[in-house]
């Protein structure tokens, strides 16, 4: 009963599952008068796109429409300046673990009521929004300093929100799997995160880069059989999309 949250509000053909579906269609096969992947129609149809993956639950067909908008504006975008919210957002781990290095101050600027609203406007935000406030300490620096209990090894991802944003997530988390009796171990990389924003502005190929510093750093957990807990559904979605391809390639 998801599919789709757009169309159930502007009630328009191309805004609809189906709608986009013939519009890419279309495209590739060279019918549409721009032609290619700069074309204007197609952009437009698939802006309103939430990439909930509505579409891939309740289709019956299994319609993945926001894989298909994230290679589009991929190609929409190649050699191109993006919008700036792309870069205020896409790239959110990057101002995140930034802003960190002065929790308070940061958190005063982007409340301030005249300097936060010229932030929100040169990074194409809302002014009304309310901007979410950094965590102090980072969850990795209170796991730092958290003696580790004793148990089979699980390894729990700290994605970027839960890291810099909402470090109480990720400590009731610890606490929850020790008292299940597990010795919850954290990524030694203190710098990763699984790209989830980029897919939304199309960065892929800096997704790409991101999801292979996952996997070279992950590479012994995973081939040791160790579980691997995430917080954030959207992380674990892209973890598990991405092993789908991997089982498709190998077939």
């Amino acid at each position: 009963g998801t599919m789709c949250p757009s169309f159930m509000v502007t009630r328009e053909e191309i805004h609809s599952t189906r709608g986009r579906a013939r519009l890419l269609f279309e495209m590739m096969s060279g019918l549409l008068q721009d032609g290619g992947w700069r074309d204007r129609s197609v952009k437009e149809s698939l802006d309103l796109c939430l990439s909930c993956k509505g579409c891939k639950g309740d289709c019956p067909v299994s319609v993945d429409m926001a894989s298909y908008k994230a290679e589009f504006l991929s190609h929409y975008y190649h050699g191109r300046i993006r919008p700036r919210q792309a870069y205020a957002l896409g790239l959110v781990p990057l101002w995140a673990r930034l802003g960190s290095k002065a929790p308070g101050v940061t958190n005063a600027v982007l409340s301030a009521p005249v300097l936060g609203r010229a932030l929100k406007l040169a990074a194409g935000v809302a002014p009304r929004r309310s901007a979410p406030m950094l965590g102090s300490p980072t969850f990795r620096e209170w796991f730092a300093g958290h003696e580790a209990a004793a148990g089979p090894p699980v390894l729990l991802w700290p994605d970027t929100f839960t890291n810099y944003f909402t470090p109480e997530i990720g400590i009731a988390a610890v606490q929850v799997l020790e008292q299940a009796g597990c010795s919850v171990r954290l990524p030694d990389r203190a710098t990763l995160c699984c790209g989830r924003p980029l897919f939304d502005y199309g960065m892929l190929p800096t997704a790409k880069r991101w999801l292979k510093a996952i996997l070279e750093e992950l590479r012994d957990d995973i081939a040791a059989g160790t579980p691997v807990v995430g917080l954030e559904p959207s992380c674990v979605a892209v973890f598990r999309d991405e092993l789908e391809i991997g089982r498709a390639s190998c077939r």
